[in-house]
C-alpha cells in the first residue's frame, strides 16, 4: 500500500505498473510460503508417523483409526503445523529488519499543485470556522505534528492525525 501511494503521488503515469508488480510479488510470496509450509508439514508427518500408517486419503480415514494411533496422528499434525509456521520466522525477521531501515521519501509538488492544495486547505479551514488573517494565513488550532522517520514514527504520526480529526488533540 505505501508503495502504491508513493507512486500515485510521485509518478502517476506508473501507477498501473507499480500496482501490478505489488500484486505479483504478493502472490509470489504467498506461493513460496505455501510451498515451504507444505514441505515442512509433509516431512514432519512422514518422520513422525510409522511408514504403514502414513497414507491418509481423507479426514474420514484418519477418524477411523484406533484411539491410540489417532492421538499420535493428531499430535504429529499439530507439531508439523507448528513447525511450518516456525519455518517462516526467518522471512518475517528479514522483512521486519528491512522495514526498519526504510527512510522517509519527500514528495515534491509543483507550485501549481501546492497553490491548489493551499486553496483546498483554506476552504476546509474556513468551513471549520478558522478565518484567515490579514496576510492570508489561517491560524492553526492544532499542535504541529512530528516529522516522520521510519515505521515507528509513522505509527505516531497516524495516531496524531486521528487525534486531529476526532478533536482529541488540541
Amino acid at each position: 500500500m505505501p508503495t502504491q501511494l508513493h507512486s500515485q503521488a510521485r509518478m502517476m503515469q506508473y501507477l498501473a505498473i507499480v500496482t501490478s508488480l505489488v500484486s505479483f510479488f504478493r502472490s509470489l510470496g504467498g506461493i513460496i510460503a505455501l510451498t515451504l509450509m507444505s514441505s515442512v508439514v509433509n516431512n514432519k508427518i512422514a518422520s513422525a508417523i510409522p511408514s504403514g500408517q502414513s497414507t491418509f486419503n481423507s479426514l474420514n480415514s484418519i477418524q477411523s483409526l484406533p484411539p491410540t494411533i489417532l492421538k499420535d496422528v493428531r499430535d504429529a499434525f499439530s507439531d508439523a503445523i507448528r513447525w511450518a509456521y516456525v519455518a517462516l520466522i526467518p522471512f518475517v525477521a528479514i522483512a521486519a529488519i528491512g522495514g526498519f531501515f526504510l527512510r522517509e521519501v519527500k514528495i515534491t509538488r509543483t507550485p501549481e499543485e501546492e497553490a491548489q492544495r493551499q486553496h483546498e486547505r483554506n476552504k476546509v479551514d474556513s468551513e471549520l470556522g478558522q478565518v484567515p488573517t490579514e496576510n492570508g494565513e489561517v491560524p492553526r488550532a492544532r499542535r504541529p505534528r512530528v516529522k516522520v522517520y521510519g515505521p515507528i514514527m509513522g505509527i505516531v504520526w497516524c495516531c496524531q492525525a486521528i487525534g486531529d480529526m476526532t478533536g482529541l488533540r488540541k
